[in-house]
């Protein structure tokens, strides 16, 4: 990946626009900040065939994620975290060397758009989210601040992880969740 500072992740600017409508279903701030969060945490990263990535919202950053790298739900390669934090790292998973991104704020007042969409300001104007994207397209790289770190140990679980019948439904379930599946421990999300 050798971007050009009109690229993100290798993309132009125009065909990850269109590459991110049809895969998010539309064009939104989050998943076009993604882009540019990804693409410089990578860039201090560089190439590693054995790429894992965290995001820390389950807003719209890991769809640019899903969109940008082989690391999916799916797969597991990407995990995902629910902090309400715009930000990801991106590591190889067999050193645990990586590099987080996120948006920075120390000059976000320069973009006031952004600083309304991203600070959720309650007098902030509303403006149309073509017009937020069009000002992050603007910024780009410069609302992005991003360092390396050092993982503690991988998020993805490699071991293989037994399972075992429920007591109470009989569905399976892995059995490091205790002596209930989840949903009969009082989890459900459905009744």
């Amino acid at each position: 990946m050798n971007p050009t500072p009109q690229d993100i992740c290798g993309i132009s600017r125009e065909d990850y626009l269109v590459r991110m409508e049809e895969f998010h279903g539309h064009v939104s701030p989050g998943t076009v900040m993604g882009g540019f969060l990804l693409d410089a945490a990578w860039k201090i990263l560089g190439d590693t065939p054995y790429i894992n990535v965290v995001v820390e919202t389950v807003v719209c950053l890991p769809d640019s994620v899903q969109m940008l790298t082989p690391c999916t739900l799916g797969n597991g390669f990407l995990q995902v975290l629910d902090w309400g934090k715009f930000a990801l790292t991106i590591y190889d998973r067999m050193t645990l060397d990586g590099a987080r991104a996120w948006l920075g704020t120390e000059d976000i007042e320069q973009y006031p758009l952004v600083a309304d969409w991203y600070l959720r300001r309650a007098g902030g104007k509303k403006a149309d989210k073509l017009e937020v994207v069009d000002e992050i397209m603007a910024g780009g790289h410069r609302l992005v601040r991003a360092r390396p770190v050092r993982m503690h140990a991988p998020l993805k679980d490699t071991a293989h992880v037994p399972t075992v019948a429920c007591p109470a439904c009989g569905e399976y379930y892995p059995s490091r969740q205790g002596g209930l599946c989840p949903a009969c421990a009082g989890q459900a999300y459905y009744s």
